[in-house]
Parts: structure tokens; C-alpha cells; sequence
């Protein structure tokens, strides 16, 4: 019985390590960096646009928004690059590869 105890006390790892497996797996990671460029989106681009943005969901790497304004609808496309490297830094890896402003 002594044996099968100390098999176990060796195999122990810390809350921390086991969490860090979990969200860098895969399947997890991805929809985290996702949430993390969702929530970003007025961090990275202020509360005035986010106040007009009505909605904002990811699907097969495009964010899609939904904006009251025609007038920031079009410069929010002419600086699309910017915004998609700003929110891509701010998740933490390439979850958003195009922004369709709608």
C-alpha cells in the first residue's frame, strides 16, 4: 500500500501547471483567444465605438460587427489591418484573420 502512495505523491503537479495544460490545448485555447478578442474590441477601439457596436461574434476567423453608424462603418474599414493586429495582440494569438463591418 506504501508503494501505490508514493506513485501518486510523484505524479502530482500544481493547480496552476494542470490549468495551463487545459487552457493551451487546443480545443480550448482557441475559443479563449476568441472571447479575449471579443472583449478587447473596446479597449483596442474606445468606448465611443463601443457604444454604437450592437453585436460581435467570430466564425471561422471573421469578426462580424454591427454598427449604428454608416460614417464609422467606413473608417473602421479603411483601418481594418490595424484593428485586426491590435485585437489579434490583445488575445494573445491569430484568431481574427478579416473584419466584416456591417
Amino acid at each position: 500500500m506504501k508503494k501505490r502512495f508514493d506513485e501518486r505523491y510523484q505524479n502530482t503537479q500544481s493547480i496552476q501547471d494542470v490549468l495551463e495544460k487545459i487552457l493551451n490545448s487546443p480545443a480550448l485555447g482557441k475559443g479563449i483567444r476568441e472571447t479575449r478578442a471579443i472583449n478587447a474590441w473596446e479597449k483596442v477601439l474606445g468606448p465611443t465605438i463601443s457604444r454604437i457596436t450592437k453585436s460581435l461574434n467570430i466564425r471561422g476567423g471573421v469578426l462580424y460587427v454591427r454598427l449604428n453608424s454608416s460614417v464609422i462603418r467606413n473608417d473602421l474599414l479603411m483601418h481594418k489591418d490595424k484593428i485586426i493586429d491590435a485585437l489579434n495582440a490583445e488575445a494573445g494569438g491569430k484568431v481574427v484573420y478579416d473584419l466584416v463591418v456591417q
